[in-house]
């Protein structure tokens, strides 16, 4: 399934002018599942996401290995980035999830809330995702590694949906957007478009309108990077460093460029270059 016809990623882009919150209610009525008052203040709370999210972010499995790599490494920073944060709301999917599924958050007042959205292969859900698990979190120190506290309250959304490991969830999130900010990362912007039917007076014409846009992450410090092809590189200004100093803006005229081969900066960095 594409991500344009995913419902609640049409809702939160407004894609779609559908009441989305009041559907996954529904769902919850017609297939007799409790709706209780913690249930439905998590279903609400998504209507002040409509329109006010950052790009879905998809990571690559590079990515991923900087992240597993820098596990435990960021907790002093927690209180930080979600502070730097504050008023963000977002979508991530990534390759450590089932295929499919994604995790939407929101940060407000030093705390991290976050909506797990499972691809439930034999469940009501699959072309309107409901929301298995919401979450808050919020950072109680700034201990790096083992010690440090995070208070959490959890909130089953799905009778019989069952997750042991959604602490993995909360460190993904908070791991992904440190490296995002602070991190030597590379982000490439995929466009996608959609065929929608349009009823003229006396036909229907399919039009093909903007869909879904979404970033990839990758990440310069665990990837080793070689290409072979010939490109171009556009004419551009630099700062030129000179002997005594001092720095000069000069302009780079067009040029070819016949391949290129970039060493992880990992690698740099044990070879011994210097990094700010």
């Amino acid at each position: 399934m594409s991500y344009n016809d995913n419902l609640i990623l049409r809702y939160l882009y407004c894609l779609d002018n559908r009441d989305y919150p009041q559907s996954i209610k529904r769902f919850f009525s017609n297939f007799n599942i409790a709706l209780n008052e913690d249930r439905e203040a998590a279903i609400n709370e998504l209507y002040i996401l409509r329109n006010n999210c950052k790009n879905l972010a998809v990571l690559s499995k590079r990515f991923i290995t900087a992240m597993d790599k820098s596990y435990m490494k960021f907790t002093q920073f927690h209180m930080d980035i979600l502070a730097e944060c504050d008023g963000e709301n977002g979508v991530v999917q990534s390759p450590y999830f089932v295929p499919g599924s994604f995790v939407v958050y929101s940060i407000k007042n030093g705390a991290l809330s976050l909506w797990v959205f499972h691809n439930l292969p034999n469940g009501n859900n699959h072309f309107m995702a409901i929301p298995t698990f919401y979450i808050v979190s919020s950072p109680k120190d700034k201990i790096k590694g083992e010690g440090h506290q995070l208070d959490c309250m959890i909130i089953q959304m799905l009778d019989n949906c069952h997750e042991v490991n959604l602490r993995d969830y909360i460190d993904m999130v908070l791991d992904y957007l440190c490296l995002r900010q602070w991190a030597e990362i590379e982000i490439a912007e995929v466009k996608t478009t959609q065929k929608k039917e349009v009823k003229l007076k006396k036909k229907t014409e399919i039009v093909v309108e903007d869909g879904i846009s979404y970033f990839t992450f990758d990440s310069k410090w665990f990837t080793e990077v070689c290409n072979n092809n010939e490109f171009v590189v556009s004419g551009h200004f630099r700062l030129q460093p000179y002997g005594d100093g001092s720095r000069r803006l000069i302009w780079i005229n067009e040029f070819k460029k016949y391949g290129y081969h970039r060493k992880a900066l990992i690698e740099r960095v044990e070879e011994g270059e210097d990094f700010i």
